[in-house]
């Protein structure tokens, strides 16, 4: 029950930061006209863009303008206008890169958004934090991994560190074997590529610090007899992979 409750509870706070950041971004309007690369269809895109009110706009629909917007296609008003549904669509789309909250980080970045008024920049900020602590309690076959929003937080200086505390505090089975994808992780973290890859070396360091510490190890043991016995090896070899890791930390520490 109290893994439903904790659930429950992150989804309704994501639901809340959803509907701020429309109100934050409402005194934008939808453009007119697009432009773009030759390369690019803008009237196409356009049409597809206008074939719903924002906020039911779908994937395929929005998935273009989210992929090229700022790179090839749209100006930073056109990016902010359609950034709450495409922050929306972040937690259950994949079908589009666009949707990917690194490529979202990077496009961010792209469009100076530290530069943004505060009440914008708040609203992102809450509703990254509040995404990744929703997408920490699904099951890991339904969801993206979590990881992309803790890259996406390091990406944009926000305070990942707290999200990674939190990760050990409230050890749900979900969450445990979230944390164990970070199999993948660990080795393009130390060398700075796939999402990774602009993510500055110390954010990296305290990663990976993070991922050898006690406090890591301590809540996947923890964790491993409420976890399906098919899925027991994910945090095995998560552990292993701890363990070999802090050897390599303390190594580089002497």
């Amino acid at each position: 029950m109290l893994d439903v409750s904790i659930r429950l509870s992150a989804e309704i706070d994501l639901s809340e930061r959803v509907k701020e950041l429309y109100a934050s971004f409402s005194s934008y309007s939808p453009p007119t006209k697009l432009d773009a690369s030759p390369l690019r269809d803008p009237a196409k895109i356009l049409a597809a863009l206008n074939s719903a009110p924002l906020a039911e706009l779908g994937e395929e629909a929005l998935g273009p303008f989210a992929v090229y917007a700022l790179t090839t296609v749209g100006e930073v008003s056109d990016y902010k206008y359609y950034l709450p549904r495409i922050l929306a669509l972040s937690t259950v789309s994949g079908s589009f890169v666009g949707f990917d909250p690194v490529v979202i980080a990077g496009k961010l970045r792209l469009a100076e958004w530290v530069k943004w008024p505060l009440n914008e920049r708040s609203a992102i900020a809450s509703f990254i934090y509040s995404a990744w602590a929703y997408e920490r309690l699904q099951a890991t076959s339904l969801r993206n991994s979590c990881w992309n929003w803790i890259a996406a937080m390091a990406l944009l200086n926000l305070q990942f560190e707290a999200c990674l505390h939190l990760w050990t505090v409230l050890p749900t089975p979900d969450a445990m074997l979230q944390l164990a994808e970070g199999v993948t992780e660990i080795k393009h973290l130390r060398k700075g590529k796939g999402r990774w890859e602009d993510v500055s070396a110390v954010s990296r360091e305290a990663i990976l610090q993070w991922i050898a510490s006690t406090e890591v190890e301590t809540a996947l043991i923890e964790s491993i007899d409420a976890i399906e016995d098919e899925e027991r090896w994910k945090i095995e070899t998560m552990l292993d992979e701890v363990e070999d890791l802090r050897r390599l930390v303390f190594s580089a520490s002497r």
